[in-house]
């Protein structure tokens, strides 16, 4: 399976989990938001364990011209974990407009960085890296 069909997978299963949350809150379903933001969590960390430890060295050793857009990729990996504890915080002190701001400040990231994973990166690595590197470790939930 090529890096670009096996990791947008992956983005898709967290963007399931990220809409549980919503669907939950908006039942004023708290603890089943908190559920839900943990499996987000859980399986978008999965994700990025993968790209920071297995991907992302394997891309910037056979293509150094990937160390520019890898090093982005770190940053924005680094935001999204301060806003899953923004997230985090508000769901325990069920802030609902804490909430909110977290959620579409971490949404507006994710989509602007899964875009540019899936449209560069993803494919560089298909171009450039053998696909035994696709033995991805599998997260809680089928990693995200």
């Amino acid at each position: 399976m090529p890096f670009h069909e096996a990791l947008t997978a992956q983005h898709r299963a967290c963007d399931a989990h990220f809409v549980k949350i919503e669907q939950a809150v908006q039942r004023d379903d708290w603890e089943a938001a908190a559920v839900a933001a943990r499996e987000f969590i859980d399986a978008s960390e999965a994700h990025f364990g993968y790209e920071e430890q297995t991907l992302f060295p394997a891309l910037e050793a056979s293509a150094p011209m990937a160390v520019g857009p890898t090093a982005v990729m770190r940053r924005e990996h680094a935001q999204m974990r301060e806003l899953f504890a923004e997230l985090l915080d508000a769901l325990a002190r069920r802030r609902s407009a804490a909430l909110a701001d977290a959620a579409e400040t971490l949404l507006l990231v994710m989509q602007q960085h899964n875009a540019k994973e899936e449209n560069i990166l993803y494919p560089m690595a298909d171009r450039t890296l053998s696909g035994d590197l696709l033995a991805m470790p599998r997260g809680p939930r089928e990693a995200g």
